[in-house]
């Protein structure tokens, strides 16, 4: 979740001459070179199975890439971030949804507590300690791309445990990034002929590297391990720290000021993480 915090702050120190498409794209391509050449004897190695798992990988590139990625760079164009985070929050609640659905996973009491108590202190660092500013937001097209985000991001964590265990998270995550170029491919000509072309300079090549090694490889090779070794539903809780660690590097990084609605917040976020920790996993 830090390397996941890490992408807002990387948004918001880079210019606007980066193109959404674009930046999703060269992120997918450089992590793909990237982690090659640690992957590509266990890929050959793994042929056949990956090729007997070639449609599932397809769904799980279209679920992270597509929706759960490139779409978060399409919301932030039309929504404000006090939206974008309200409706991330769902995140949680639709995997494990999708995780009942599909694979009948069941959650615990004590788990659902726990993602309550957290999104409250997300809910209280996005509102700023004033809950009455709820009332006073108003969604548009880009809380739409968000809701896309959250469906993707859900559903590739749903249905990860589809992937075979022989199948190494750093290969899985060169697999997904090989396959997100090709799709998004398409995409990013159409965005550079007919909206506007990625400008390649020191802040976008700086940016590019960062999301492509510290989130595109990084945090995706630890949340597949993650979501393998506790299950869907209580990696899902984790989330939440995202807004946490956001909110720190803001501080740090930014010099936002820590406001005195932050420490209930954490509190809140730190412990219900604890609670969906200590549960059990629930049997399928």
């Amino acid at each position: 979740m830090l390397c996941f915090a890490s992408n807002y702050i990387v948004g918001r120190l880079v210019p606007g001459e980066v193109p959404p498409i674009g930046l999703s794209f060269w992120r997918w391509v450089v992590a793909a070179i990237i982690i090659l050449p640690f992957t590509w004897r266990g890929i050959l190695e793994h042929a056949l199975l990956i090729k007997g798992n070639l449609k599932l990988y397809f769904l799980l590139t279209i679920f992270l890439v597509i929706f759960g990625n490139t779409t978060i760079y399409l919301a932030l164009n039309y929504t404000t971030a006090i939206n974008a985070s309200i409706v991330s929050m769902a995140e949680p609640v639709v995997t494990i949804l999708l995780t009942w659905l599909f694979f009948r996973e069941t959650i615990a009491k004590s788990q659902a507590i726990g993602v309550l108590i957290a999104a409250g202190g997300v809910l209280i660092i996005i509102l700023r300690g004033n809950l009455l500013a709820l009332a006073d937001i108003e969604f548009n097209a880009g809380d739409l791309w968000m809701l896309a985000s959250v469906s993707g991001f859900a559903s590739y964590a749903a249905f990860l445990r589809k992937s075979p265990k022989e199948i190494p998270p750093l290969i899985l995550i060169n697999i997904i990034a090989v396959l997100g170029v090709f799709f998004l491919l398409p995409f990013y000509i159409w965005e550079t002929t007919t909206v506007m072309p990625m400008k390649f300079n020191l802040a976008t090549v700086i940016s590019v590297l960062w999301v492509a090694i510290i989130v595109a490889a990084t945090a995706f090779f630890l949340w597949n391990v993650g979501i393998r070794e506790v299950g869907a539903n209580k990696a899902s809780a984790f989330i939440y720290l995202r807004s946490l660690f956001a909110t720190v590097l803001a501080i740090v990084v930014l010099g936002e000021t820590l406001k005195a609605y932050h420490f209930p917040a954490f509190i809140l976020i730190i412990a219900g993480v604890y609670i969906v920790s200590k549960a059990k996993r629930q049997a399928n």
